[in-house]
């Protein structure tokens, strides 16, 4: 897709708004978007020194995917690990609806992807954080299929890219707002927030509070274009409206603006005014991926091989310290991804772990980069079966019951039989 930058003004003036995200990292082909032929899948032993594990048994789970079960009797713990070849397999970001709020089990969430030959899931586990109110709002970026449904935070995400390419990095959002000589900078998309300024679209779905809603303002895409999408980004030109009552809500094509009242006071009803979101990475030495798939998570556990810092920093020492967790890891080359769920809270059979021996374990497994998912009562790691069904493998610390979550990454089989 060409940059909306490299439009001539005439060309700009013909588009639709268009919807899209761009990341920037460092790109590792991962062959994710499927195979003509399935790659030699021979199951590969897992061998893990005595003090990391007492007992590790595997199953195969499907072409490319295995089970490893590890038992530590000593600490104790008891976790699941997804080995999956990502040559023919795939991971994908799944929310279960097209609005950001709402919450569903792993399992729910797992069934509602269709079953299709160089699509089929596999496995899911539960991915990030969320809030309580709204209910089920993911925390930071959720990138399903190359539609972002919520916005991103400053916190870390697994993204997948367009071409294959795998990582852990913030995202960060480069728009804004021109109108009349006066360009101005867009701080959030379907994150609104009181004293910023941002966009809302339909796939948001949360009605706007009654603070962010005193400054609201209606986007109406403008009359005279020939619309036309293309994914992903958002690029367009709008006539700005005043709120109604009812504009709570985006809609359609329209999109809410929000802004604090020095903003607002520069704005006038009826401009016609353009545009331009995207979302891109962070860190030097970046190149340019389209994102199709995010989910977030904190903090990394490991990067370049080594535990990173933030493994002994996050959060509060009863978050860092022993939980039922949930951490995925990918190796060097971006083949291969490791998803783990590792049961906690269940005296004299699992504890858990900390965040820096779930760190330790990504790299026993040989992960050379790993993030941390949420966790707690939330960490469940689930099968598809042959029949269509989902199989919970591990044991949540809700009394062994699953807990409603924001969204899920899950497995897909891209090879033929």
């Amino acid at each position: 897709m060409s940059s909306p930058r490299s439009l001539s003004p005439a060309a700009r003036a013909t588009r639709r708004p268009t919807l899209g995200l761009l990341v920037s990292a460092t790109l590792v082909t991962a062959f994710a978007a499927g195979c003509r032929a399935r790659p030699d899948m021979a199951p590969r032993p897992l061998r893990l020194a005595p003090s990391v594990a007492d007992t590790v048994r595997t199953d195969p789970v499907a072409p490319g995917v295995q089970l490893h079960t590890l038992v530590n009797t000593a600490a104790p713990w008891r976790a699941y690990v997804l080995d999956v070849d990502l040559r023919c397999n795939t991971l994908q970001a799944v929310k279960g609806a097209t609005v950001a709020q709402g919450r569903l089990t792993t399992s729910q969430l797992l069934a509602t992807l269709p079953r299709a030959p160089r699509a089929m899931p596999v496995a899911a586990v539960n991915a990030d954080f969320f809030l309580f109110a709204p209910p089920g709002v993911p925390t930071n970026a959720h990138i399903e299929r190359g539609t972002l449904i919520s916005g991103p935070d400053v916190k870390p995400v697994f993204w997948r890219g367009d071409n294959g390419a795998l990582g852990f990095d913030t995202l960060r959002l480069d728009g804004s707002l021109k109108t009349r000589g006066t360009t101005v900078p867009l701080q959030g998309w379907n994150r609104p927030a009181a004293r910023t300024t941002g966009i809302v679209d339909r796939h948001w779905g949360v009605p706007l509070d009654t603070v962010v809603r005193r400054q609201a303002f209606r986007l109406d895409p403008a009359p005279g274009i020939t619309n036309r999408m293309v994914h992903p980004g958002i690029h367009g030109r709008f006539v700005l409206r005043a709120a109604r009552a009812s504009d709570t809500l985006a809609r359609g094509d329209t999109l809410l603006l929000h802004a604090p009242r020095d903003v607002a006071s520069t704005l006038r009803i009826g401009d016609t005014v353009t545009v331009q979101a995207l979302i891109w990475g962070t860190g030097p030495g970046r190149a340019e991926a389209g994102v199709t798939e995010a989910v977030g998570g904190r903090p990394i556990l490991v990067t370049d091989s080594l535990v990173a810092r933030d493994a002994d920093t996050e959060g509060a020492e009863s978050f860092r310290n022993l939980n039922p967790r949930t951490v995925m890891g990918l190796d060097r080359a971006g083949t291969r991804a490791w998803l783990a769920v590792i049961d906690g809270r269940q005296a004299g059979v699992s504890m858990g772990m900390t965040l820096r021996q779930s760190a330790e374990l990504m790299r026993a497994l040989g992960a050379t980069r790993a993030l941390n998912l949420d966790g707690g009562g939330s960490s469940a790691l689930v099968l598809a079966t042959a029949s269509g069904q989902t199989r919970v493998v591990n044991r949540p610390s809700d009394n062994g019951t699953e807990r409603a979550v924001a969204n899920a990454l899950a497995v897909l089989g891209t090879c033929r039989p």
